[in-house]
């Protein structure tokens, strides 16, 4: 698969965004070591080889690990709060996010819509999000990658692509499923996240 990795233009100095970034991945399945988080983490880690960003497994925030937090705000215990607090913070921050959901009853799953509540308005301003939805049934395939999107939208996230789209079969050969994606839509999140980057101010003459 060509890579499509970022290039400079003209370097730090002439303006140009800052790169690599790492992508943050955000899972939303209430079960521990779900194929959910399985399938985002492939999502991934061949989104960020084929734009030339670094990938690290510490990048990936699986909700369920804190989820007395995000329910139970104050009274979680501590370590719980800390660990929503630096998901918030790393969320906030993030330039590209993959954001991956089982599909329950034809939507989204009420873990990752509090997670989602919690951020402030606009959180996810200048933003590229990936929306990543495993589904049983194929009728319900499409139907969280609908009803999430408007939340992402209404955060400040750009989702300039198709959402990956995924039913239970076919993670048992998702690097197949996943190098057409990839390939077909690498271009555009990488021309849109870079379009996104804020632009320093110039620097006064003297």
């Amino acid at each position: 698969m060509p890579s499509v990795a970022f290039e400079s233009q003209g370097g730090p100095e002439a303006g140009s965004p800052v790169w690599p970034q790492a992508v943050v991945t955000v899972v939303g399945n209430p079960r521990a070591g779900s194929r959910t988080a399985a399938a985002a983490a492939s999502v991934a880690e061949l989104l960020a080889s084929e734009l030339g960003t670094p990938y690290r497994i510490d990048e990936l925030i699986d909700l369920v690990t804190f989820a007395p937090a995000i329910f139970q705000g104050e009274h979680a215990d501590a370590d719980a709060q800390a660990a929503l607090e630096s998901a918030v913070d790393q969320v906030s921050a993030a330039s590209v996010i993959v954001v991956a959901t089982p599909v329950y009853k034809g939507s989204y799953t009420g873990l990752l819509k509090s997670f989602l509540d919690v951020l402030r308005p606009s959180a996810l301003a200048g933003a590229v999000v990936i929306p990543v939805t495993v589904s049983a049934a194929p009728s319900h395939k499409l139907l969280a990658d609908q009803h999430l999107r408007p939340v992402l939208a209404e955060l400040g996230a750009s989702v300039p692509v198709p959402g990956v789209i995924l039913e239970e079969r076919d993670l048992e050969d998702l690097q197949v499923v996943l190098s057409t994606w990839i390939r077909t839509n690498a271009v555009i999140i990488q021309a849109t996240t870079i379009a996104l980057q804020p632009v320093p101010e110039p620097t006064p003459a003297r």
